[in-house]
C-alpha cells in the first residue's frame, strides 16, 4: 500500500516578522514542469490562506490550511512550520513521505520503495556528506511508531529549531551508523554535476541544486536501469 507523498508552501516568519516565500514560489513551478506527476501525486499542505491562494494559482489542489497552527508555530513558520504539517500528517494518516519542490522523480515509489520505508520502524532521511546538519529533510518518510518522539521534539531548546535539528533532538546519538536510518541510493543528493553519478537504477528521488538537471538526470537513470 503506498504512502501519502506531502508538500507544501508557507511564509516565512522568524520572531513575528513574516516574509513571503519568494525561492520557493519560483521553485515551484519550475518543479511542476520538471515533474507534472507532481499535480496528482502529492498531497498539497499551505501554511496560511495566501500560500493556499499561490498553490492554486500553480493549479495544485489545496488539502488543508494550516492558519489554525498553535502560536508558536505561527511565530517561527520559517523554523516550525513544516515539522508541523508532518506532525499532522503522522496522526491523520499514521505514515507520510515529505517531497520538497527541489526534487526531480525518477522513478515512481513503488512496493519495494513503500516496503523499504516501513523497514525496522524507522524514519528515513537523506544523509549528505559534510551537510550543516546529520540528517536532511528533502525527501523523508516517518510512521506512527515515531509519533510520540516528533511530539516531544518540538521542545527542544534551540536557537533555530528547524526540523532536521528538531529531529536530531529525539533521535539516537549513534544515528550516523544506524543504516535503517538512511536512504542509501534511493534518494540521491546533486549538489553539482559531478555527483550525477551517484544516481543508480534503485533511485527514485533526487533532491538536486538545479531543477534543470532534470532531463540529464533521468538519462543516466535510464542508462542505469538498461
Amino acid at each position: 500500500m503506498s504512502v501519502p507523498m506531502i508538500a507544501g508552501l508557507y511564509p516565512y516568519t522568524r520572531g513575528g516578522i513574516t516574509h513571503p516565500p519568494r525561492f520557493t514560489l519560483r521553485e515551484i513551478p519550475a518543479s511542476l514542469r520538471v515533474n507534472p506527476g507532481y499535480l496528482e501525486d502529492l498531497l498539497i499542505l499551505a501554511g496560511d490562506r495566501l500560500a493556499a491562494e499561490q498553490l492554486s494559482s500553480f493549479g495544485l489542489q489545496v488539502h488543508r490550511v494550516f492558519d489554525d497552527a498553535p502560536a508558536e508555530i505561527q511565530r517561527d513558520t520559517a523554523h516550525k512550520m513544516k515539522h508541523w504539517m508532518c506532525l499532522w500528517a503522522l496522526r491523520e494518516f499514521g505514515e507520510f513521505l515529505w517531497v520538497d519542490w527541489d526534487t526531480v522523480l525518477l522513478r515512481h515509489p513503488d512496493e519495494d520503495f513503500w516496503s523499504y520505508c516501513r523497514t525496522a520502524g524507522t524514519p528515513k532521511f537523506l544523509r549528505i556528506p559534510n551537510y550543516w546538519a546529520t540528517v536532511n529533510c528533502g525527501v523523508y518518510y516517518a510512521s506512527q511508531a515515531w509519533l510520540p518522539d516528533m511530539e516531544r521534539s518540538f521542545g527542544a531548546d534551540m536557537a533555530e529549531p528547524n526540523d532536521e535539528l528538531l529531529w536530531m533532538s529525539v533521535l539516537p546519538k549513534d544515528v550516523d551508523e544506524r543504516g535503517e536510518f538512511w536512504w542509501g541510493d534511493r534518494v540521491a543528493q546533486i549538489w553539482n554535476r559531478d555527483d550525477f553519478e551517484s544516481v543508480t537504477k534503485q533511485t527514485y528521488f533526487a533532491h538536486v541544486k538545479h531543477l534543470d538537471w532534470a532531463d540529464d538526470l533521468r538519462t543516466i537513470h535510464r542508462s542505469k536501469e538498461a
